[in-house]
């Protein structure tokens, strides 16, 4: 028992820790709950677990332990098993309950022993290792990190998120222990993980695919769902955002045809704020361009012209015929307002041909007659006139595409 005790210190568990099972359950892990190919998993559980993880991370602890306290190890699946100790080792992580977390994070470990997963043993020693870390017990943290790393340079785990993580707590790790230049090296393998992926939620969303087709690719199917859901839930919370950003371009458009142009300025500013945090390229140019057109006819012709900068180097940067031509046509109002005829030609000429060439009828017949109008103001009459033919065929051909 004293022998026992030493050991249970050593460890920052509780004495009964060690006490509990029998000395051949010791020997042998077995898996508790029944195999998934017995019985399908119950499909209630897998909602409660995988709320409790949103729990986690909203930092709601209370209420994820009170969603996991009627789960009975002994009747859900395996894996489910697995998730629930692991969850449980999360929740006192996050509520300081640190020789609680390496109780139920030491079960974890056992359980993705017992179904032979490595990638399941390591993920819940990484968590181990950090709740040894928050005992002030950096022997066991490295230990357990450094096992963790070992899967990785093994490559039995080829994962960047996962290997983000045992960088930065190996690094943690060293510098607690005095290890300074290990220290450092680890925190420069870790900043190198995400190297060149900018910090944008398309960019993480389009990694989380990558991750996933990897994970499939080795039949590891649970982690691949997992990082394709990951990736599927930010595109989706991309596109919320986009639409309500287009919205606020939208009312801006209507309240500017009511001759509300204050509120309708402001509605594309905060338009742009929005798609300009999405990094969205394409949506961004639609805003800066409606921005410009509004502020070239307030007379703000410097602001217009900077707007309508912006609005060139977003529309360049995504490629797209449409709103480049959209973009073009901004610039090219604002040289034909400053009587730079040639150059407001030129960009017309651009942008007409870039709309010409993106089917959209109904836009590109709106540039047309903006053109049209400009040139008549010029007393250019036979240049309008053709302008005015063009915007034609493209009104009939867009309401020809509208009846096929």
């Amino acid at each position: 028992l004293k022998a026992l005790s030493i050991l249970a210190r050593r460890l920052d568990v509780p004495l009964t820790f060690l006490l509990e099972g029998s000395p051949s359950g010791a020997a042998e892990a077995r898996a508790v709950g029944y195999s998934p190919a017995d019985s399908g998993p119950d499909q209630k559980i897998d909602v409660d677990l995988l709320q409790a993880s949103v729990l986690v991370q909203q930092g709601a602890f209370e209420a994820a332990e009170e969603l996991l306290a009627p789960i009975q190890p002994e009747r859900i699946t395996t894996d489910q098993v697995y998730r629930l100790y692991l969850l449980r080792g999360q929740i006192h992580l996050g509520a300081n309950e640190y020789q609680e977390a390496v109780v139920d994070l030491r079960a974890a470990v056992t359980q993705g022993e017992s179904i032979n997963d490595t990638e399941s043993i390591e993920r819940a020693r990484n968590l181990l290792g950090k709740a040894y870390f928050s005992l002030y017990n950096y022997t066991l943290a490295m230990e357990n990190h450094l096992r963790c790393n070992t899967a990785i340079e093994n490559s039995q785990i080829k994962d960047p998120v996962f290997e983000l993580d045992v960088y930065s707590n190996l690094a943690n790790d060293y510098f607690r222990q005095g290890e300074l230049e290990k220290a450092v090296s680890f925190y420069h393998r870790a900043l190198k993980v995400f190297d060149g992926l900018n910090r944008d939620s398309r960019s993480f969303a389009q990694k989380y695919m990558e991750i996933s087709q990897s994970y499939k690719a080795v039949g590891k199917l649970a982690m691949a769902r997992d990082y394709a859901m990951r990736s599927l839930a930010l595109y989706e919370m991309r596109d919320e955002q986009r639409l309500v950003g287009l919205t606020h371009q939208r009312l801006g458009k209507t309240l500017e045809k009511q001759n509300n142009l204050d509120e309708a300025e402001k509605e594309y500013r905060d338009a742009i704020a929005i798609e300009q945090d999405l990094d969205d390229a394409i949506s961004a140019s639609t805003c800066h361009t409606s921005l410009a057109e509004l502020l070239l006819k307030r007379g703000k012709t410097e602001e217009a012209e900077k707007e309508a900068q912006d609005a060139l180097t977003f529309a360049r940067a995504s490629e797209d015929s449409q709103v480049q031509g959209q973009a073009l046509i901004a610039l090219a109002q604002l040289r034909h307002q400053t009587k730079d005829y040639a150059a407001a030609d030129e960009l017309f000429t651009q942008a007409l041909d870039l709309l010409d060439s993106s089917h959209a009828h109904e836009i590109t017949a709106g540039a047309y007659f903006r053109y049209a109008n400009l040139l008549e103001e010029r007393g250019e009459v036979q240049r309008s006139l053709n302008a005015i033919k063009k915007a034609y065929e493209h009104q009939s051909q867009g309401k020809r595409g509208d009846i096929e």
